[in-house]
């Protein structure tokens, strides 16, 4: 197997791309669509967050120091022999109950994780790198970008990757979306980068928009029906690069939420509705990080924005917040965590703590807490009873900058949440701001 072609691309940006990925347990690579693959890092048969954890820090640690493959194997195999994930062993498939003799950790095994995530590691690198260019290019020449489809040309090369060959595109054109490489499972294809100027220089040529036949493939794990391009393999028919730049999007947008003035900041979140799936992918990524090491590290995440209707009825109990958006810290993830695991009624689930950017989307109404100044966002839960969040406002909270860094800022954080009868949120001190009850 080649080894991984690192030209054109700056370590930096690899490692950058693969540290944004969450952890995701599955059993199956089926299990996991290719959007999630790009996104959150992943291990079949990897049921256990412990191990899960152990390989992707082998693989950081890869991309960091340059670590060949034998070495991975090498330090790798003791620690996951060590934890019993090692050989053939029963395992329960979640999806049918059955116990299947599945294969664990192994020397072939280790080479396919090394080589997948240092692939797609570095070609989400390159993507950014592009996308990049592009921007200083359009800006300084109004040139454009094009990338150009190279394969390996030997014996090994699949005959459809082999024909993508030479292929020259705008870094825009659709086709970068399902046939940006790589394009499989050991695929060795990567692209070059080249301004309109070097396209011409080079003498290549823009080739036409090429004609993308499709087959039908059924995923017997999930049921679904899917077209993908012919010649790419079930699960990789689609752009690494893009897909992890869209979880970046989400952090960086809510950033910009938290450092917006309120009206603003609501009435973004507010007109467009892909805001919200971007930030409950960003927060996603936070929270499995949470998970998997289990401690505070004084880090906060965005996790919505008040509604314009909030802001405005906020004036009335003369609340002005410094800005618009709710946040969450690490701290108080393991607390709501913690509460999930015990047996009492009053806990939110495991589930909703997950996606909390997005029940706060769907909250069905707002209360203000005119004795305690908080707000209560409220849900429904099981029975006739409700769910509750409750969000100080303007809370003063410690936090850890990106320079590592502790200082005091205000936020809206997002502290409790609770399972309650109707009626009491029904008291005097309540006022309804948004929604209904």
């Amino acid at each position: 197997m080649a080894t991984i072609d690192l030209e054109a691309v700056a370590p930096e940006a690899a490692i950058k791309s693969f540290e944004r990925k969450g952890l995701e347990i599955s059993f199956d690579w089926r299990d996991v669509d290719a959007d999630e693959h790009a996104r959150n890092f992943t291990v079949a048969k990897g049921m256990r967050l412990d191990v899960l954890n152990d390989i992707r820090v082998a693989v950081d640690d890869a991309l960091r120091n340059g670590t060949t493959l034998d070495q991975f194997k090498k330090d790798l195999t003791p620690t996951l022999q060590a934890k019993g994930w090692w050989g053939k062993q029963l395992m329960s498939d979640p999806l049918t109950g059955e116990d299947r003799l599945v294969q664990l950790g192994s020397p072939h095994r280790l080479r396919t994780i090394f080589d997948v995530n240092m692939r797609a590691s570095y070609a989400a690198g390159k993507w950014k790198r592009a996308k990049d260019m592009a921007g200083r290019v359009q800006s300084q020449s109004g040139q454009k970008v094009y990338l150009r489809y190279v394969s390996v040309r030997d014996d090994q090369t699949r005959p459809a990757h082999a024909n993508l060959h030479g292929t020259v595109l705008p870094l825009d054109h659709t086709f970068w979306d399902t046939h940006y490489p790589p394009n499989g499972w050991g695929c060795r294809c990567t692209i070059q980068i080249m301004t309109e100027r070097q396209v011409k220089r080079m003498g290549y040529e823009v080739s036409p928009d090429p004609e993308v036949k499709t087959r039908e493939w059924f995923n017997a794990r999930t049921g679904e029906v899917s077209n993908i391009p012919e010649g790419i393999d079930p699960g990789w028919s689609h752009n690494v690069g893009k897909s992890a730049t869209r979880a970046e999007a989400g952090r960086v947008f809510a950033e910009k939420l938290r450092l917006a003035p309120p009206d603003i900041a609501a009435l973004a979140l507010k007109s467009d509705p892909d805001v919200v799936a971007e930030i409950q992918n960003s927060y996603g990524l936070f929270f499995d990080d949470v998970v998997a090491t289990g401690k505070a590290r004084g880090e906060r995440r965005v996790i919505g924005a008040f509604s314009p209707r909030t802001v405005e009825r906020l004036s009335d109990f003369d609340q002005f917040p410094e800005n618009a958006a709710i946040t969450i810290g690490d701290k108080d993830v393991l607390h709501l965590l913690r509460d999930a695991k015990k047996t009492r009624k009053q806990a939110v689930s495991e589930s909703f703590v997950h996606n909390l950017p997005t029940e706060l989307a769907n909250a069905k109404a707002v209360l203000f807490d005119t004795e305690d100044p908080a707000l209560i966002y409220v849900f429904d839960a099981q029975g006739n009873r409700k769910g509750k969040l409750v969000v100080r406002i303007d809370y003063y909270q410690r936090v850890r900058g990106t320079d590592g860094k502790r200082r005091d800022i205000r936020v809206n954080a997002a502290r409790t949440a609770g399972v309650v009868q109707p009626e009491n949120l029904r008291d005097q001190k309540y006022k309804l701001l948004d929604g209904e009850l």
